[in-house]
């Protein structure tokens, strides 16, 4: 009997990056669906491999980048964001100018509490929190006096808890009580994120804030009520640096950095204990950079996007990198409407832009294969790629990188509409060692996408 020929299949796309591809873009370690680098893919789908979410820019004009995206709607197509100097209210394809902010130079955070919204933000000199009633009045002054630091927010019914630098703040809505430091963490301390989850607050605060040395991230939970200056208890994070806090179906997620190496982590709180789960370089995201979509945290790190996590529990916990921001400096990300928004600008334009049809300006890299046995190189005949029934102007290109990419196959186009399977078997290639398959979408289109499914490479050995 003929020996059958060998092949390898990539498919289970969701699997997302390779757990090592954060320190190496040659990297072998993973499953065949892993990818060791990723551009603007989808694969939170959990069915195929696609093109990222494009963009499209809210009707409006914009004078300063947005700050902070509220990630709720208020009423019916309206919710609103904070600039460095203005209020905006947003609908699911507008932005306009509120109100512009007494002495505003950061807008900080936005929290709704029964009726009012309350905007955090910082002059010169000072922290302030501003009032709206959600007709006419603003009151930009209705609390000063808070330090020059992030003011992440949260509430739960009529309270509202905040961060003010080395303090925690409470506010009742109730008894009207308000108190900027009810909580005191101590000397160059800096609370980065709050969170409400049952009957709990969560309070991530970072030590060490003022120098560019290696920080401890600390994690206090506080009483749900509000009403005392003691902690409940805590969850160390160690040496590390905190960025945000997210709850997803009772589970809070943490985003993390260790300075000795590249990174950040999406971890979450496992009793007093960070269980990691998935790792990626960039720069750490904050408060304001984290949303909900598709079950995932999708959140923003420098000018890419990324989704954590699963669109259902039967599938792995995987990070991918989803789309782009319009300009190179993102600044804030909110799904108000269902559809995520991004703000970014390149110093001199802004634009809040939202999720829409397919961006063209993506790439995915599979994880390296070894095709060497002992004296034996491996020689690809035949590649086949499954799609879902492409569209007009649906297109991928597809090339084999060879021996750790120092030489590449011609490239072959996955196209034609109405095609599923698209048979390969002409690559220009001598015996190798190894090899990725690499795909771009470039020559696609923004409206009918190439969503792969699998593809299968045949080989067979011959010694060289």
């Amino acid at each position: 009997m003929a020996e059958k020929q060998p092949f390898i299949t990539i498919d289970k796309f969701y699997q997302g990056y390779s757990p090592l591809a954060f320190q190496n873009s040659l990297t072998s370690f993973g499953s065949a669906g892993n990818a060791s680098v990723m551009v603007n893919a989808d694969i939170i789908n959990g069915e195929y491999l696609t093109q990222g979410s494009g963009l499209s820019a809210l009707t409006g004009t914009l004078t300063e980048a947005i700050q902070f995206i509220m990630d709720k709607a208020v009423a019916t197509n309206v919710s609103y964001a904070i600039g460095t100097a203005s209020l905006f209210t947003l609908t699911a394809t507008s932005v306009s100018n509120l109100h512009n902010i007494s002495g505003c130079e950061e807008g900080e955070s936005l929290s709704l509490l029964k009726g009012n919204l309350y905007y955090f933000y910082n002059t010169s000199s000072e922290g302030r929190i501003g009032k709206y009633d959600l007709v006419s009045t603003f009151t930009d002054s209705w609390a000063t006096g808070l330090q020059l630091a992030p003011h992440p927010s949260d509430k739960k019914e009529d309270i509202m808890v905040f961060g003010n630098g080395r303090y925690a703040g409470v506010y009742i809505q109730e008894t009207g009580d308000l108190t900027v430091d009810k909580l005191d963490f101590g000397n160059d301390m800096e609370v980065a994120d709050v969170l409400y989850n049952a009957g709990l607050w969560y309070i991530a605060v970072n030590s060490n804030v003022s120098g560019a040395n290696r920080t401890e991230g600390q994690i206090f939970l506080y009483d749900g009520a509000a009403l005392v200056n003691t902690l409940t208890d805590e969850t160390g994070v160690g040496m590390q640096k905190i960025g945000f806090l997210y709850r997803i179906n009772g589970i809070v997620y943490v985003a993390f950095q260790d300075l000795t190496s590249d990174g950040f982590i999406i971890g979450y709180i496992n009793g007093k204990a960070i269980s990691p789960l998935v790792r990626f370089t960039g720069t750490l995201p904050t408060f304001n950079k984290k949303t909900l979509y598709k079950n995932t945290i999708l959140f923003l790190s420098d000018n890419l996007a990324y989704c954590a996590g699963a669109l259902v529990p039967q599938l792995p916990f995987a990070l991918s990198q989803i789309t782009s921001s319009t300009y190179s400096t993102a600044t804030a990300i909110g799904c108000p409407f269902g559809t995520p928004l991004i703000a970014s600008n390149n110093g001199s334009t802004y634009v809040i832009a939202k999720f829409s049809g397919f961006t063209i300006t993506s790439s995915w890299k599979s994880i390296i294969f070894n095709l060497s046995r002992g004296r034996l190189k491996g020689y690809i005949d035949s590649i086949v790629v499954n799609t879902k029934t492409l569209g007009a102007g649906a297109s991928c290109s597809l090339t084999v990188e060879a021996d750790d990419n120092t030489s590449s196959g011609t490239a072959q186009t996955i196209t034609t509409t109405g095609k599923r399977r698209h048979v390969f078997t002409s690559f220009n290639l001598a015996a190798i060692e190894n090899f990725r398959i690499a795909l771009d979408f470039a020559g696609g289109s923004a409206t009918n996408d190439c969503a792969i499914k699998d593809i299968t490479i045949n080989y067979h050995y011959t010694e060289n």
